[in-house]
């Protein structure tokens, strides 16, 4: 163990889309324009971890270290090493909106990316991964590796919770992303209980092409085929009534020329997917029109996909 004492790193986590649609609790995908960023630095002392300042949060975030994924995550990875005498001070910048967009996630893994720095580098990506999914399952009440795997290792991932296991599977270029972000929150529980205990046959077939589908796409660097198998008949159904506007906003895009139209993560966060950079303009425009004419407490936010996923940056303004 070679901790750095006293100088403070700063790290940036990007936001990111659990299930892609069809890939239910399986697939993610890290997105660019929003995230998280930390800087923090190691004291020689005993006297506990500290949250200093956290700024751009949506919703009152907890500032004790005990309850806030960013220090959860750090300090599983230093209690990993086994000093007691080493403590953490860190500031939080929250840069990722709403709901639906792996905001919790993403604190996790920025958290355990930085103690991974301030240790010396000394553990591997499974390790990280482990401490960001711990952390990040003390607050949303299950164990899910979709978002923090793809805030950890960017582009499109791949998990298995029973494994507990999660690999970068590739990128894709050519795709454009338009989030509806609406300001009315849905917490992760609340959707999951929407979700039946017993689901249909036809709507599982479907959902299990769909996310070969995707995986093919990425392999074959195919946006025609990605945008083809964004589509969810499994889940997205019994969560659609939870998300006021969704099938408004869902029959705008694809008028417009949306090639699809999900629930990002469990939501409230709806996203517009298309393969043609003038489709994301006209997008942007309708949509951006459409809800200030109609006063929907929704933001509309262009993005793509983050292919590097966590990494050190410079530091913020806090």
């Amino acid at each position: 163990m070679n901790p750095i004492f006293e100088i403070a790193y700063t790290v940036y986590a990007p936001a990111s889309v659990g299930n892609i649609g069809p890939g239910f609790d399986t697939l993610g995908m890290a997105v660019s324009g929003m995230g998280d960023t930390v800087t923090g630095r190691l004291l020689k002392n005993p006297d506990g971890d500290r949250i200093g300042s956290i700024s751009g949060a949506w919703t009152p975030l907890p500032d004790d270290p005990r309850s806030n994924t960013v220090s959860l995550a750090a300090r599983y990875l230093i209690e990993r090493l086994g000093d007691k005498n080493v403590s953490l001070h860190i500031d939080i910048r929250k840069g990722i909106p709403g709901s639906g967009l792996g905001s919790s996630a993403a604190s996790a893994v920025a958290g355990a990316y930085l103690a991974h720095i301030l240790l010396g580098s000394p553990f591997s990506d499974d390790e990280i991964l482990e401490a960001a999914a711990f952390a990040e399952s003390q607050v949303s009440g299950g164990y899910f590796l979709d978002n923090v795997s793809a805030s950890l290792f960017g582009g499109i991932t791949v998990s298995n919770t029973d494994l507990r296991r999660s690999v970068r599977f590739g990128s894709l270029e050519g795709i454009y992303l338009v989030f509806l972000i609406p300001k009315t929150l849905l917490k992760t529980s609340e959707s999951r209980k929407a979700i039946p205990e017993t689901v249909s046959l036809s709507g599982s077939v479907g959902a299990i092409s769909n996310t070969a589908g995707i995986l093919a796409a990425v392999h074959l660097q195919d946006p025609d085929l990605f945008c083809r198998m964004v589509q969810d008949p499994l889940i997205q159904p019994y969560r659609e009534p939870l998300i006021p506007h969704f099938r408004e906003l869902r029959e705008l895009s694809l008028r417009h020329g949306a090639r699809s139209f999900i629930i990002s993560g469990a939501g409230s966060t709806m996203l517009a997917i298309t393969d043609r950079p003038e489709t994301r303009d006209t997008l942007i425009a309708r949509l951006g029109a459409h809800v200030e004419k109609t006063d929907l407490p929704i933001l509309v936010r262009p993005s793509s996909i983050d292919k590097e996923g966590v990494r050190r940056a410079a530091p913020a303004s806090l």
